[in-house]
């Protein structure tokens, strides 16, 4: 491949992963108006959304911009999201007592953490490669 191939490519590759990280934030955003059983974990579970959904806009710049020390971290970010969401669903949740139930938003959220693993770790690994 040419040089300018492998640049637009780097460059689609990278776009492509920040649009996935802002859909991931819109995604989690709605999640700050959840009902939960008790006000003290709609509390604590509405500010976690907010908080990752602002980690997932900062993710989407960091990669915009190609800060690739930033792309571990990145992966890393997305699978401690992946294992949370999953211990919820298989055992009690932290401060529910109970197993949330799976609904459109968990499975577009392990759909999107999953990929966003993926395209994240290659992102690193092109990125080692030039």
């Amino acid at each position: 491949m040419a040089e300018k191939e492998v640049g637009i490519a780097k460059l689609t590759l990278r776009w492509t992963t920040a649009i996935l990280s802002a859909l991931w934030a819109g995604v989690h955003m709605v999640l700050t108006h959840a009902i939960l059983p008790n006000s003290t974990a709609t509390m604590i579970y509405d500010t976690f959304f907010g908080f990752t959904s602002a980690l997932a806009i900062i993710a989407a710049v960091l990669i915009i911009q190609g800060i690739k020390y930033s792309y571990p971290l990145i992966t890393a970010f997305y699978a401690i999201d992946l294992a949370l969401l999953s211990e919820t669903r298989l055992g009690p949740a932290l401060f529910v007592g109970k197993k949330l139930p799976f609904n459109y938003y968990v499975d577009i959220s392990l759909a999107l953490d999953g990929i966003l693993i993926v395209l994240s770790l290659v992102l690193i690994l092109v990125d080692k490669r030039s």
